[in-house]
């Protein structure tokens, strides 16, 4: 409706019999969507149709006797900000000409109008009033707004399903500033899943009992139901939500894909005087169809997980008894050997002579070294720390390795500051880390080399060093060599590093490894001294 320079000679009327042109004119006021308001130029209402004193709850006849400040007075209760919308009047009527196009918010209930003023003018186009339009478009834009939500809704995406009907939700209660609630049915109690909106005090509610829910009814029907004002009805008014306030509902089912309603999605709140309708109902029902879509790919990965870790599980297992396979073969082919030289020894010396005597206790010493080493795979039941001397473990270390270092033809060499701390240290596990170290660097070095055990104190900590000049590792086998199962021996199973870690961390400090292909290999430790 165009009013930006309304003339009273620019309409034609057929002269009809027994009809005033004050009377047409009433009729089509009555008819059309518009709320018109028609003032002089000192703001005095002359003319107002039905539609205006509906959407302003104001009765018309009683307007059009009244002052000016009376019927401000009248739509005062509906204007969203007063002060607002009367300055705004201030500016349009200061300045006749003026025409202005906006939307004004309405409360009590809320609406949303397209408003228009213009001038009227007289047959010479002098403005001799005003004319305001009203149109509520409350309806389109909510379905504007529902259908961009809708539309956004359908391109959320996070690996977690929880997040994306967690922001469903979220969505709706911020659209109605209600609180909306996503509740899934577990017998007689309707567990909240997720919930949305302007009440915090909500999202601390693990839920409620079904059968002190408006959702019982929703349920109960399969469809979407709506309560507009729950005190109308003893059946709802002695519910939790109505005895806490919260006496309008508007809710759905959340139907699974086997057709069985397993749950809700619903609003709460205490705004009685605004409809819901239908539009509502499928709004939320498109919304529990996403809903519904997440929950089956949320039980999905909860079941895949359940698969992935029953399967991990069996690996687990099935690498443990191979690891257990490979160890007890290794442990077999030692003692074998060992046994194996002992009787050849043995049938080859003399009976009781000292040679045998000795020949015998160095197959024992790699016993020994055999036995620390298995003990050094296994976590021991209880570490008893106490000050440690390292000088006193490596000599019983490099003892205990003489035999293995004649056999391999390895120079090695101890040398440790003279005031070294001691360290705090189970000194069995201390023994089992320096033997598996000097056994890995004996096993690298196959043509002979030199191993040096050194150490030092730093600021009461003590740096360990223990370098070979084998082969050395590349810098992928150096990265990985603390790994579990992880060995660069085709005859190894990966336990030794992994098992000198643990047992410098109990110490409470840590190892690391440096190496280069052709040189050789350094392992550093670094344990704080007592």
């Amino acid at each position: 409706m165009n009013t930006s320079g309304i003339r009273f000679n620019e309409i034609a009327v057929r002269a009809m019999r027994g009809e005033s042109a004050s009377s047409m004119l009433a009729s089509i006021l009555s008819a059309v969507d518009y709320g018109v308001l028609l003032t002089d130029l000192d703001h005095v209402a002359l003319v107002g149709n039905s539609r205006f004193g509906d959407i302003f709850g104001i009765d018309i006849e009683k307007m059009v006797r009244s002052d000016v400040n009376a019927v401000r007075a009248m739509v005062e209760t509906r204007i969203g900000n007063f002060d607002e919308w009367y300055r705004n009047l201030e500016r349009v009527y200061a300045d006749p000409e003026l025409v202005q196009n906006d939307t004004l918010t309405l409360k009590n209930p809320e609406i949303t109008l397209l408003r228009h003023t213009g001038p009227v003018r007289d047959e010479q186009g002098t403005p001799v009033g005003r004319i305001w339009t009203f149109l509520d478009v409350t309806k389109r834009k909510k379905s504007e707004k529902m259908d961009e939500l809708l539309h956004q809704t359908s391109l959320l995406f996070d690996p977690d399903p929880k997040r994306v009907y967690g922001q469903i939700v979220e969505t709706i209660g911020e659209f109605y500033q209600s609180i909306a609630i996503l509740s899934i049915r577990r017998n007689d109690y309707m567990e909240f899943h997720a919930v949305g909106g302007p009440v915090p005090e909500a999202r601390q509610l693990p839920g409620n009992d079904l059968t002190d829910s408006y959702c019982q009814f929703c349920l109960e029907a399969g469809r979407g139901i709506i309560v507009q004002d729950a005190m109308k009805s003893a059946e709802t008014s002695l519910l939790m939500p109505a005895r806490l306030g919260f006496t309008r509902y508007a809710g759905v089912p959340i139907i699974a894909p086997d057709g069985r309603a397993f749950g809700t999605l619903c609003i709460l709140d205490t705004r009685t005087d605004e409809l819901h309708g239908e539009e509502d109902l499928h709004f939320l029902s498109f919304m529990a169809m996403r809903i519904s879509s997440e929950l089956e790919r949320e039980a999905q990965l909860k079941e895949l997980e359940r698969d992935l870790a029953s399967t991990q599980s069996q690996l687990i297992q099935s690498e443990k008894l191979a690891a257990t396979g490979t160890l007890a073969a290794s442990i077999a082919h030692d003692i074998r050997n060992i046994v194996s030289a002992i009787s050849l020894d043995m049938g080859m010396e003399s009976s009781g002579s000292t040679q045998a005597i000795r020949t015998v206790q160095t197959h024992l010493d790699r016993f020994n070294v055999l036995a620390h080493r298995l003990l050094s795979y296994a976590q021991p039941r209880e570490t008893v720390r106490h000050p440690t001397s390292l000088s006193e473990t490596l000599g019983r270390v490099t003892d205990l390795l003489r035999h293995h270092f004649e056999v391999s033809k390895i120079k090695c060499q101890v040398d440790l500051a003279p005031d070294l701390p001691r360290i705090l240290a189970d000194s069995t596990r201390l023994e089992h880390l320096f033997l598996n170290l000097g056994m890995n660097a004996i096993q690298a070095m196959k043509h002979g080399g030199f191993l040096r055990f050194a150490a030092m104190s730093n600021g009461g900590v003590v740096i360990i060093t223990v370098t070979d000049n084998g082969p050395g590792m590349s810098a992928e086998a150096a990265e990985r060599a603390f790994e579990a199962f992880h060995s660069t021996r085709t005859d190894g199973f990966g336990l030794g590093l992994f098992s000198c870690r643990q047992i410098v961390k109990d110490c409470g400090g840590t190892i690391s490894v440096s190496s280069e292909l052709g040189v050789g290999t350094t392992f550093t430790i670094e344990v704080p001294g007592v």
